[in-house]
């Protein structure tokens, strides 16, 4: 008894493709950046990479959270934003545009002048980060542009 194909091998192609890309979708890849000593990673746009970001973040000792005040129970969140990070002494160590709302840092022990400026406001804060020492900064902006 011969057993015939029931479905075109275009079909099956299809769907193969539409299974691979599903799989794909749910797995978010995180892209880390490097300046000088210091590596980050920036993004956190869509639910799979805020996920995983949030995972990675044990990794990092400095994470920047960057949203608007929405008066509900979330903000809404903040993407390029102007991220510019300091030294004690002064001296820049970071210079980047935020690709979501999610910025991790990985600093080498240090006390660091964190300068975000989105929509015309700029919001800054000194951290300290070292051996266990993570921090997790909340940063809020203006909904309308500064003037």
């Amino acid at each position: 008894m011969s057993m015939t194909n029931r479905f075109p091998a275009s079909t099956l192609a299809v769907a193969a493709a539409a299974l691979i890309a599903s799989s794909l979708a749910g797995a978010a890849t995180l892209q880390e950046q490097s300046q000088g000593q210091v590596s980050y990673i920036s993004g956190g746009v869509g639910s799979d990479e805020a996920e995983a970001m949030r995972k990675a973040a044990a990794n990092y000792p400095l994470t920047l959270e960057l949203a608007t005040p929405q008066g509900g129970p979330r903000d809404a969140y903040v993407s390029n934003a102007q991220v510019d990070i300091s030294d004690a002494s002064g001296k820049p160590v970071l210079d980047m545009t935020s690709q979501g709302p999610l910025v991790l840092v990985n600093l080498p022990s240090g006390v660091y002048r964190v300068a975000v400026t989105w929509n015309g406001t700029e919001r800054e804060k000194t951290v300290e980060v070292g051996g266990d020492r993570r921090q997790h900064l909340m940063l809020e902006f203006p909904s309308a542009p500064a003037k």
